[in-house]
Formats: structure tokens, C-alpha cells, sequence
């Protein structure tokens, strides 16, 4: 990780992404894979986000981005992403680019603006409540997507089980403090109890009984930097949910550690009035 914020007496924690400061680096998924559809195939996740900086040129050189978080499309006007991710932001210098697996060619790409952000009682000091919903300016609609399926929220009672992998995907550097990349990547883990979360990283920033954070951990796969407000995707009877939104960690990319996970059914009202208003 190559940006750290020293924000208690206790120790370092390294936000995954840096967004409500001036500027986020870059630095997502470690371990992962590409995710490239072949052929004619359904894309895998059509309903991925990249959230990027508008940065305006001067005289005739027009508009360029800059990858800084994920998020998940839920309906055609609202994305789910961390609060940490757009706070202070100017949300009218945010592009979403929705379901690509390479955005390499930027100019190719359609870009969606934002016309506002909604929060829940965020804490920016401890990222408690770190998730956000981003209201675009026009609904999503592509000729090629048709039977678009968003991204679901858990069913009332998902509880996750510790033995069953989820996923994680984000775009960018495949290693600690590498460049950052253009395709989307995804990589396993798996969601560890708070108690054995705690006994790894101490008490002060796991998550504790009945809080809407929860840990997961891989095999040497792990997100960072840049995938914050990107899906912790998670089965359960027989379908994929998001299950949980990239928030925070004390590093990324070390065996054994942990990151932190906001949990989005304890949001799940919140969400719904808000998409129904």
C-alpha cells in the first residue's frame, strides 16, 4: 500500500481508498484474475462500477478520468459504493462507467454523471456507516444489456457461511504499490468471525458483535487500494448478493490480514426508501 493515514494512538489503518482527501491512489485487487467474457457470453458483471475523477483539460483537449472506486449498480438511476470513497467530494466531477471489463479506451466508453450522494450518519473518523447511495443523472440503458440484471441486496436473514467463498472485483495494480491496471479483476475470499478478526488486528478496528462490518480473508487475494465501494459478492440459495462493500484495512495484500467489509443488510430500509422516493 503506498498512502497511510495515521488516524488513533493505537496504530496505522490504511484506507482502501483515500476519497475524502484530495486525491486517491490506485492500487486494487491483489492476487486476482482477469475477467474477460468470451465470445457471445453474457458479461460477467454487468453491473460493476468504476467511479472516476472528471479532470478538464485546458483549451481544445476536452475531459480525461481517473479511476478511484468501484461500486454496484442496483437500479437504473442508483449505485451502492463507500461513503469514504465520495465524501467532500464535488459529486458533479464524477463519472460512473457501468459494466466494462477494460477501460483502457476511455473515449470509447459512455460515461454517467452524478447528481447527488446520500449518506446514513457516515463517521469518517472510523468509517462507521461507510456506504453511500449515488443518484445519477439520467437511467442507465444500454441496447446491448436489455435483461440487465442489477445487483441484489441480501435477503432478510443472509448470514453467511464461513465456509462458503465469496468474491471480491475491482479494477487496477495487481501487487502492492504496482501501476494500476485497465481490466477488472476478481478474486476469492472467504468471511472470518469477528472474533478471530479481532485476534488478528486487535480490538480497536475489527468489527464488534452486532456491527455492520464484517472481515474476510483470502488466500494471498485480498483488495486494496482503489476497490473501496466495489461488491463483496456472496451466494446464498442458489444466487449471487452483495453481501458486503470494500471499506477499509490495516495493509492489503499480506497473508493472513484481513480487510473490512461495510455489511449491507443492516441498510437494506435505508436503501429501499431512498429508491422508492
Amino acid at each position: 500500500m503506498n498512502a497511510a493515514l495515521d488516524l488513533s494512538p493505537w496504530g496505522w489503518i490504511f484506507p482502501l481508498c483515500l476519497g475524502f482527501m484530495s486525491s486517491c491512489q490506485a492500487v486494487p485487487i491483489v492476487g486476482g484474475r482477469i475477467v474477460s467474457t468470451v465470445g457471445s457470453s453474457p458479461i460477467k458483471y454487468p453491473f460493476m462500477v468504476s467511479l472516476q475523477d472528471v479532470i478538464r483539460g485546458n483549451g481544445t483537449r476536452g475531459f480525461s478520468y481517473r479511476h478511484f472506486c468501484g461500486g454496484s449498480l442496483i437500479s437504473d438511476r442508483w449505485i451502492l459504493s463507500a461513503a469514504h470513497c465520495v465524501w467532500r467530494k464535488n459529486i458533479h466531477n464524477i463519472a460512473a462507467f457501468i459494466g466494462y471489463e477494460d477501460i483502457e479506451n476511455i473515449g470509447q466508453l459512455e460515461p454517467y454523471g452524478l447528481e447527488s450522494a446520500e449518506y446514513i450518519y457516515f463517521q469518517p473518523s472510523n468509517f462507521r456507516n461507510d456506504i453511500a447511495l449515488l443518484y445519477m443523472k439520467r437511467r442507465y440503458w444500454s441496447y446491448l444489456r436489455r435483461d440487465l440484471q442489477f445487483a441484489q441486496l441480501p435477503p432478510q436473514g443472509m448470514q453467511q457461511d464461513r465456509n462458503e467463498s465469496c468474491r471480491i472485483i475491482g479494477y487496477g495494480a495487481t501487487r502492492h504499490a504496482g501501476p494500476s491496471q485497465k481490466q477488472l479483476f476478481e478474486a476469492e475470499v472467504r468471511v472470518i468471525g469477528n472474533q478471530k478478526c479481532r485476534d488478528i488486528i486487535g480490538h480497536i478496528w475489527a468489527p464488534q458483535n452486532g456491527a455492520s462490518t464484517v472481515c474476510a480473508l483470502g488466500n494471498n487475494q485480498d483488495s486494496c487500494q482503489g476497490d473501496s465501494g466495489g461488491p463483496l459478492i456472496c451466494p446464498y440459495g442458489g444466487r449471487d448478493y452483495i453481501y458486503g462493500l470494500v471499506s477499509h484495512g490495516l495493509t492489503c495484500g499480506i497473508q493472513g490480514m484481513p480487510s473490512i467489509y461495510t455489511v449491507t443488510r443492516p441498510y437494506y430500509d435505508w436503501v429501499q426508501l431512498l429508491m422508492q422516493s
